[in-house]
């Protein structure tokens, strides 16, 4: 299963941009530090090496989850961003009334492009300060390790 599930996630982004690159390699990892962690609490016994190997992962995964923090981002959290996006398109299409006489079709584009990356960057910042990564599952993942000890 895990061996399937991190093939599937490897394979879902190629030739995308850096910048999704980066977020795509901290999905990877933080998959790769969950999956890592379940495998040793599946041992049936376990000594000191085993518990400190799975206190590594799950120190691993806690670097990394936040990568996940905009798909968790509830209702709440996503009232703002999209309150955020209105305005900003309001001054986009501002700026594109005032220039777009002067401007050439490239520079034209150029412009949209620059405001689409702006206004995708703006809205996942505003999601990430709102949203929690609370899972309940994923919690007590941190008491698993005491237990077995």
């Amino acid at each position: 299963m895990s061996r399937y599930l991190l093939g599937v996630v490897t394979q879902s982004l190629q030739g995308e941009s850096p910048a999704q690159c980066t977020r795509f390699n901290c999905a990877i990892e933080c998959t790769r530090a969950f999956l890592e962690f379940n495998m040793y609490v599946r041992y049936k016994s376990h000594d000191n090496a085993t518990v400190s190997y799975m206190e590594e992962a799950l120190r691993h995964f806690h670097t990394f989850q936040d990568v996940f923090l905009l798909e968790r981002a509830g209702k709440k959290a996503k009232a703002k961003p999209n309150a955020l996006r209105t305005e900003l398109m309001k001054k986009r299409k501002v700026d594109e009334e005032t220039n777009d006489k002067t401007w050439t079709v490239p520079k034209n584009r150029r412009e949209m492009n620059s405001w689409r990356d702006y206004i995708s960057h703006e809205i996942d910042v505003s999601k990430e300060l709102d949203a929690e990564l609370n899972i309940p599952k994923i919690h007590l993942m941190s008491h698993l390790v005491n237990q077995i000890r």
